[in-house]
């Protein structure tokens, strides 16, 4: 899957550039997340990618997927900081 940056530009979907800025957004308010929530996480974000089945997206869909799943799994404050991180 192809991604559309805020710039336009297109780059392939890299799972690991999600897990960075939610590691990031977890260790911002110290509130680290585990390698199961990680894979967990993970594993959400490309079940509903998979759903979706498109050759591209946009980043602002990706982050609203990820915030979202944050948000169902009950990971708040890390939402919250990871909201925060990308503005």
């Amino acid at each position: 899957m192809k991604i559309i940056k805020k710039n336009g530009r297109i780059e392939e979907f890299d799972i690991s550039k999600i897990k960075y800025s939610i590691l990031n957004a977890s260790n911002e308010i110290k509130q680290p997340l585990t390698d199961s929530d990680i894979k967990i996480i993970e594993t959400e974000v490309l079940r509903i990618l998979k759903i979706l089945n498109r050759e591209e997206t946009s980043s602002y869909e990706v982050f609203a997927i990820v915030l979202n799943i944050l948000n169902n799994l009950g990971f708040n404050d890390v939402g919250k900081a990871y909201f925060n991180g990308s503005i």
